[in-house]
């Protein structure tokens, strides 16, 4: 796959599991993250080709009781689409 098209990123964000039923059945409405101390800029990170590490980062949150459910989306990132640039973009 990565021969062919070397633009593509498999991905997995950490989350509560609310976020990520809500990613799969709204995949068109990403609430993109602003604050201000968001130490890679504006948007949604992922944990790139590690779902294990997407886990922990969910269940540290749930440690902290920023979370209910640690769970985890995963999605193939096209870097060159137009909503990636425009995500990225506007940072």
């Amino acid at each position: 796959m990565y021969h062919i098209r070397p633009n593509l990123i498999v991905g997995f964000h950490g989350c509560d599991e609310v976020v990520r039923n809500a990613l799969l059945n709204n995949p068109n409405k990403i609430k993109i993250s602003r604050k201000r101390y968001d130490w890679l800029g504006n948007g949604m990170y992922f944990w790139e080709n590690n779902y294990q590490r997407a886990l922990d980062w969910a269940t540290e949150k749930y440690q902290r009781g920023k979370i209910t459910s640690p769970a985890v989306i995963g999605a193939v990132i096209d870097s060159q689409s137009e909503l990636h640039q425009r995500i990225f973009s506007s940072a």
